[in-house]
């Protein structure tokens, strides 16, 4: 972890929020909670695992709160990085959903394979296969590993075509286990503008896993365990009969992104924010804020959403100033906060050291980011 500065070592439980230096995220906890139960009971009514993907947050504590409310029972990373940091602070049931290939990296995933009451990795090819099988069976031991389907994310995953060869390869490996499907049906999103429209195109991408799945057990191998769905999407593919477990990560915090979709979430379901502070009113029109590329990130094209403000617009930013444009006649002045909600709360909290718990307007928990950049 970066070296702390004096302000990240001050205990701040208790402190006023808006005694927080800026730019800072904080965690809605009474939101955040309630993000994590509606979730929960989607998962509980449709009789789906509901795995949380911590990618979002790479906070131990949050993961095991999410653990102890779901009805599943572990949690989805996307890196080794974020499953040593889990498996160090005692979760004990992780999926990776990434594949392994680098001999290094090999080692440990195999360790992390032994020590762990539950693990399993991801495949989608001969070419992560291969070395794999030959790295369990130089160690002597047998991994559980999921197939990945690719249904038209076009990113990674065998095709419907090739899913029941490919299944059938792995699983003439003797080092290999095959437990279960996994499938991320995220490019359905694209392009809708109702509700109603989302979930009759989550159906639809399920009926080709359910195709899948078909098409394997023909080929002799049984498949008890289909993981599918984003924030956006599980609560419509878990309705679907082959689902059994549900991975979404953004759940607990929302964002914008998460509020364009025809789901009905809005700035009040979102628990992550962003605390600034105005540093300039250079223009009638624009305001300059302490929150740059380097508090918010920008890595899609929808802007940060002001908390309260609809007359405020983030139009622009470089690494520590964001652009507002405002009407004359705005009201602000040097000093003034502005809350933000973030484009993209994974890439925005993955920015930063410390994610601050807030409730009621003062804070209960100050969280590491134990995660951060975990990449490897």
């Amino acid at each position: 972890m970066p070296t702390p500065t004096p302000v990240e070592l001050v205990p701040r439980i208790g402190e006023p929020v808006r005694e927080i230096e800026t730019p800072a995220i904080v965690a809605d906890l009474d939101i955040m909670e309630a993000n994590m139960a509606r979730y929960d009971r989607i998962a509980a009514e449709h009789d789906v695992n509901l795995r949380s993907h911590i990618k979002t947050h790479k906070i131990p504590d949050i993961a095991h709160r999410q653990v102890a409310l779901s009805t599943g029972n572990g949690i989805l990373c996307q890196s080794l990085g974020e499953v040593e940091v889990m498996a160090q602070n005692g979760i004990e049931d992780i999926y990776l959903s990434y594949m392994v290939v680098q001999p290094t990296k090999l080692d440990r995933l195999l360790w992390l394979s032994e020590k762990l009451p539950a693990f399993a990795t991801t495949v989608d090819c001969r070419g992560n296969v291969d070395p794999l099988q030959a790295a369990a069976a130089e160690r002597g031991v047998t991994v559980d590993v999921v197939l990945e389907l690719d249904i038209g994310m076009g990113r990674v995953g065998a095709t419907l075509d090739e899913i029941a060869e490919f299944g059938e390869y792995v699983a003439k490996q003797d080092n290999l286990n095959v437990t279960g499907l996994m499938c991320f049906e995220g490019h359905v999103k694209k392009g809708l503008e109702t509700r109603d429209e989302l979930e009759a195109a989550c159906l639809e991408a399920m009926d080709e896993v359910a195709d899948g799945v078909e098409r394997l057990e023909e080929a002799g191998i049984p498949i008890d365990d289909v993981k599918v769905g984003s924030t956006g999407t599980s609560r419509f593919s878990a309705k679907h009969d082959i689902v059994t477990e549900i991975n979404p990560g953004m759940y607990a915090f929302n964002d914008a992104n998460v509020m364009a979709l025809p789901i009905g979430v809005g700035s009040e379901d979102c628990a992550l924010r962003i605390l600034t502070s105005v540093i300039s009113t250079p223009a009638p029109d624009r305001v300059i804020v302490d929150g740059g590329s380097k508090t918010i990130s920008m890595d899609t094209s929808t802007a940060p959403a002001a908390v309260g403000r609809d007359d405020l617009e983030y139009t622009n930013y470089s690494e520590e100033h964001g652009w507002i444009d405002a009407e004359p006649g705005h009201g602000l002045s040097v000093g003034d906060r502005l809350t933000f909600i973030a484009p993209h709360v994974c890439t925005t909290i993955n920015q930063h050291d410390t994610l601050i718990g807030v409730r009621d307007g003062v804070v209960e928990e100050v969280w590491s980011v134990q995660a951060r950049g975990k990449v490897r």
